[in-house]
């Protein structure tokens, strides 16, 4: 009954996010500190929560207790598996994915860095014959190798290759289970200058790390030209090119085919949910904002969110459910598509449920009258999306700022909302110029400057600045 009762509250524990202090979680609150932490990568001594321990620890011998000054406790190789010691925590793998992770010049070309096997190719019954290690570089000879390669071929793994299997592993701080810095709108928020954006390495690296955590970037002094736009953007990566076009023009004009271009009020929304691949960040330069109103808002969704899963965990649990359909529908371009309000993964090391997206754009909903719905399920998730909706109106989640000419705001499209207010064409001219760059080009950025300036992207402790009413934990304003 005790395993029961235990297996029960292990699972129920991902249900929904956390009531824990931030820090604590997947997310670390907001903090200016280019440095803040993030995953470092997988480490099998720390058991995820629930005590869920990692399989190969038990497959392979314990080794004996290294003490202080020693030389490197040597691997110990199981029959499916190997565990090397670190000191600063066991690393552990089947032998058959280590050896798949073999990049030496025998298994992968030094120039297109493609494989030269299948990972089908690899005998199930593999294992090392020996391994060298002393305590950075991980040396081993195979038993059972793939066909045509002989006994001199040597694996060669660092320490940090052994830590970090993939390029942008998923939990680094470059990588799409980053953790994020979540915001209010006391939040003070980045602005680097064009040339630094534009010319200076370090600053740009550091003004992505900044974007890869808040999701919400600023560009100042930019030069008033509607080509500048384009220029920021590729900075990042290449355009993303839609039928508005691989740059295009928020401005006044009759008969708008989108509400962006009128001067009504655009409440909080995200853009192209309507495709199968919206796009992962939005820029947009002020070139002219003359005109009385015209502000521009920001909020940070999963900051909304996380607060919904403390305050109401089965609001946010039918927001994890409920897909809302989007269309756009006219004479020469069709799109629909539909998305979970929140999209969500289970930390592997904490056992937390994390959001990866929020999908929500209410101006560009299509109908979802001919689906099959049961009334209680359906009346539930709709409170709970009128709970959200209404917590994105509170002011405390709203950053507002009047976007000047030679400024040129970034931000994640699928994590921060964006609204603007209603202006006045008759006191002035407003005109944006915008353009979309694909999340994948983003993070592939992050991680080439990660790559360049490790250590603006490593991990650190958060720096108490601020304690919220609300009892977030303590935050820092950069």
């Amino acid at each position: 009954m005790v395993r029961l009762l235990a297996t029960f509250l292990r699972s129920s524990r991902a249900a929904v996010p956390s009531a824990r202090p931030l820090y604590s979680r997947g997310y670390a609150v907001a903090s200016g500190a280019a440095e803040d932490a993030a995953s470092l990568g997988p480490n099998s001594t720390t058991a995820p929560e629930g005590g869920q321990h990692d399989p190969i620890r038990s497959i392979v011998e314990t080794p004996m207790p290294q003490t202080r000054n020693s030389q490197p406790s040597a691997p110990s190789i199981g029959r499916q598996g190997i565990r090397i010691p670190t000191g600063k925590g066991d690393i552990s793998a089947l032998h058959y994915l280590l050896r798949d992770g073999c990049k030496c010049p025998q298994c992968v070309d030094q120039h297109s860095k493609q494989r030269n096997f299948r990972m089908s190719d690899i005998p199930t019954d593999i294992k090392p014959r020996s391994a060298d290690w002393d305590g950075s570089v991980l040396k081993v000879k195979w038993e059972n190798d793939i066909p045509g390669f002989d006994e001199s071929h040597t694996s060669t793994y660092t320490l940090n290759q052994l830590r970090n299997p993939s390029a942008n592993y998923s939990y680094h701080s470059t990588g799409r289970k980053r953790k994020r810095l979540l915001w209010h709108n006391w939040f003070k928020h980045r602005f680097v200058s064009y040339e630094e954006y534009m010319h200076d390495d370090k600053a740009f690296s550091s003004a992505m790390r900044n974007l890869a955590q808040t999701g919400l970037l600023f560009v100042k002094d930019v030069p008033d030209s509607r080509a500048e736009v384009e220029k920021i953007a590729t900075r990042m990566g290449p355009l993303r090119n839609t039928f508005y076009g691989s740059t295009w023009d928020v401005r006044t004009v009759p008969e708008a085919k989108n509400v962006a271009y009128t001067s009504q009020f655009l409440g909080f929304h995200m853009d192209l949910m309507y495709m199968n691949e919206p796009p992962g960040f939005q820029l947009l330069h002020c070139l002219q904002n003359s005109c009385d109103g015209g502000e521009s808002l920001f909020a940070d969704s999963f900051a909304v969110a996380r607060q919904l899963g403390i305050d109401d965990p089965e609001a946010f649990k039918a927001l994890c459910n409920l897909r809302l359909s989007y269309e756009y529908n006219h004479e020469n371009d069709i799109y629909t598509n539909d998305w979970p309000v929140f999209q969500t993964y289970v930390d592997e090391y904490t056992q937390q449920q994390r959001l990866t997206h929020a999908n929500y754009s209410p101006p560009f909903q299509a109908p979802m009258h001919g689906q099959r719905r049961p009334f209680n399920r359906t009346v539930t998730e709709m409170r709970a999306l009128d709970k959200f909706a209404k917590m994105l109106e509170d002011e405390s989640y709203i950053y507002e700022l009047k976007l000047n000419p030679g400024e040129c705001v970034i931000f994640e499209n699928r994590r921060v909302l964006h609204a603007r207010k209603q202006f006045n064409t008759a006191t002035g001219q407003r005109w944006l110029a915008g353009a979309y760059v694909d999340e994948d080009a983003v993070l592939s950025k992050f991680a080439t400057s990660a790559r360049k300036y490790p250590h603006m992207w490593r991990d650190s402790p958060n720096k108490p600045y601020r304690k919220e009413a609300e009892g977030e934990g303590q935050v820092q304003s950069n």
